[in-house]
């Protein structure tokens, strides 16, 4: 389908690159979720959302040049939802003491992995999936362009999207920093994807040195958003131990690396221009 050749993805065109990217993806979260459905665990549920979260990404990059697939985003989504949220009560779990809290977390935790269980179980999910590696394989051929052009486009696009959201960093809320971090995600995503294509291997790696720091710092002020969120729906806001967790003090250190960090990546050379 295609091979490396000095670091280069040398596939030819579009299409090539679509189901060489799409077929990758998701046989990285079908190993997985083979993991995690033989070991149920912390780091296990970790890969696989993250993976989840990646091949969701790969689909939405090629969104310009393919028919909406309303039905496989939906069942993405809501598999992610269900990953999502054991994920986030296993990451609060092991930052709590043991005590009333840890044991209502851990309650909590329990059912919630339960509920993901049930969802990659379920024979929607399996249909869902079955029917995501059909239409890789016979997703009708995409017009002979360079991907090369496709890439620049998508990484020029979410680029803006980037220096667009941070725009509200410091005076938005956390539903505005939210949306940053989703859009900064995304442009991790579509490096990672679509950097092989371009020669600059140096000028890659600078630029996501650049980006990695905006996602960490937007992902710890986001973890003190999901407490609070989590510690409200099971009834445990001002159980012994909450304030630590919700750790509202960190928030102006947290965002002033943000807005340093999101600095860096507006002024990183391009790597694919």
């Amino acid at each position: 389908m295609g091979r490396e050749r000095n670091g280069l993805l040398d596939l030819g065109g579009t299409d090539a690159v679509l189901r060489a990217v799409l077929s990758a993806c998701l046989g990285q979260y079908r190993r997985n979720e083979a993991q995690l459905l033989a070991a149920l665990d912390g780091e296990t549920l970790h890969q696989a959302r993250a993976s989840l979260r990646r091949l969701r990404s790969a689909l939405r990059l090629f969104q310009p040049l393919t028919s909406p697939q309303l039905a496989l985003e939906a069942g993405l989504r809501d598999l992610s939802g269900a990953l999502g949220a054991a994920r986030d009560l296993d990451v609060l779990l092991a930052r709590t003491s043991p005590g009333p809290l840890h044991d209502k977390l851990s309650a909590a935790r329990d059912e919630a992995f339960a509920h993901a269980l049930a969802a990659l179980h379920a024979a929607s999910t399996r249909a869902m999936l079955l029917d995501l590696s059909e239409w890789i394989v016979l997703h009708p051929p995409l017009p002979a362009d360079d991907a090369r052009d496709h890439a620049a486009r998508q990484l020029d696009c979410y680029r803006r999207k980037v220096m667009k959201a941070g725009q509200a960093l410091v005076d938005g809320d956390d539903a505005a920093r939210h949306r940053l971090r989703k859009c900064v995600k995304r442009l991790r995503h579509a490096v990672e994807l679509f950097g092989s294509l371009f020669p600059a291997s140096g000028r890659r790696a600078r630029f996501m040195a650049a980006l990695l720091p905006l996602q960490d710092a937007l992902g710890a002020l986001n973890d003190l958003v999901v407490a609070q969120a989590v510690l409200a729906r099971i009834g445990s806001s001002r159980v012994r131990g909450a304030a630590a967790l919700i750790g509202q003090t960190h928030c102006p250190a947290l965002l002033a690396t943000a807005v340093k960090a999101h600095e860096q990546v507006m002024t990183a050379p391009r790597f694919w221009r």
